[in-house]
């Protein structure tokens, strides 16, 4: 029987559509995670995703090694980021296993940009990562900022451990320190001139709801407290002190977007939008910061 890329990942998509998996760690529906799947299991190179072998004959051996992936992917409920050890971010390969939260953040559309106009990229000579996780955001900053000096930092020292695989697989790691410690206290007395997170922001109510596949990751990379605030609220207080004039602080809120808003609705912040359109990243200048949250 002849088979080709496309008919695999045609039947695959079928599959998961039929067992009701959830997506959203590298892929948001059935056909991409069929075909990222499919690509891994045949060899394909996906650093080029818009130029797949469709018509390509996938041979016997490459299709039953897919099909045993694939009920690995259907019978664990497993992201497949975990299964074949790989994620996708700012069009970059990196490393995952369970110690780290799956890369997806919103923080990829906009490094690559730079975060212009809102940054002025010639005054970027250092940067910390905090909740750096598997390392992707530090590592994608280095890379695109290639004049400053990143520090990424995590309460976790398993995940420092696979962020440290991944900045040397990167060819970054003399660029990127990695340190221990929660938020701020792994960097006392330091400054930056930019401060990024993608905290754990998911409220109470939105927990108790995660699907099979998100109960996977670390619950610390995700769990914000009741409203999804307890750690964005750290961030906005603590920032200023670890910031240069004219510095400033990007936190991913993600479905906290609602509640920072209503918490603080006197505070000018300035959203930088996902590709969906969706308020997602919020950006306060150090000396915002100061007005809006004086130091104690």
């Amino acid at each position: 029987m002849t088979r080709t890329f496309l008919d695999l990942v045609e039947q695959f998509e079928w599959s998961m559509k039929a067992a009701d998996i959830a997506y959203g760690h590298g892929t948001d529906n059935a056909f991409d995670e069929a075909a990222w799947l499919v690509a891994h299991a045949t060899g394909v190179n996906l650093s080029n995703a818009d130029d797949l072998p469709w018509d390509a004959v996938v041979d016997d051996v490459a299709a039953e090694a897919a099909t045993a992936l694939l009920k690995r992917r259907l019978d664990t409920r497993k992201p497949l980021a975990y299964l074949i050890n790989e994620a996708w971010f700012a069009g970059e390969r990196y490393y995952v296993d369970e110690r780290v939260i799956v890369p997806r953040s919103h923080f990829g559309e906009w490094i690559v940009e730079r975060f212009e106009p809102w940054v002025d990229v010639d005054r970027v000579g250092s940067a910390l990562d905090l909740c750096t996780g598997s390392g992707c955001i530090a590592i994608a900053m280095a890379l695109n900022f290639p004049d400053a000096t990143i520090t990424g930092s995590d309460i976790s020292a398993d995940a420092l451990e696979v962020a440290a695989r991944n900045a040397a697989e990167h060819g970054v790691d003399g660029r990127v320190r990695l340190v221990r410690g929660d938020l701020f206290d792994a960097v006392p007395g330091e400054r930056f001139d930019l401060v990024v997170c993608n905290p754990p922001y998911v409220s109470d109510d939105l927990m108790r709801d995660l699907p099979d596949e998100y109960r996977r990751e670390p619950e610390i990379a995700f769990r914000g407290g009741d409203t999804g605030l307890d750690v964005i609220a750290r961030l906005l207080r603590g920032a200023a002190s670890y910031l240069n004039p004219g510095g400033a602080l990007l936190v991913e809120a993600g479905s906290a977007n609602t509640a920072v808003e209503k918490a603080y609705p006197d505070v000018p912040f300035t959203w930088l939008a996902s590709a969906a359109g969706e308020p997602v990243i919020f950006l306060l200048t150090r000396e915002e910061l100061d007005r809006y949250f004086p130091r104690s």
